[in-house]
């Protein structure tokens, strides 16, 4: 139990930063599992959709691409750049795998 003034603020700011990053990982978390089920899918425009931004009116939040999101995580400090460009990177291979197998 926090007992000076600065104890109690600093349980105050770590409770809202946990709830801000909480919130961000799950964003972040429901892309990523849509992409990786469009993966498994074969489906490499819901996959194209999920990753690239592109506005599809079947999304219900604007927040479901992947890329951006990573992007957003860096910018808020919840993820480092380059653990950020490594997942970029991972899941662009992914998407390019299941583009060349369709051909």
């Amino acid at each position: 139990m926090p007992i000076t003034k600065s104890a109690k603020k600093a349980v105050r700011q770590s409770a809202t930063k946990k709830s801000r990053n909480d919130y961000f990982k799950a964003i972040y978390r429901e892309a990523r599992v849509s992409f990786e089920k469009a993966i498994k899918a074969s489906d490499v425009d819901t996959a194209k959709k999920v990753f690239f931004n592109e506005k599809d009116k079947e999304w219900k939040t604007k927040k479901a691409w992947l890329q951006a999101i990573i992007d957003k995580l860096v910018k808020k400090n919840i993820i480092h750049l380059n653990t950020a460009s490594r997942r970029k990177s991972k899941f662009s291979k992914m998407l390019k795998k299941l583009e060349t197998s369709k051909k």
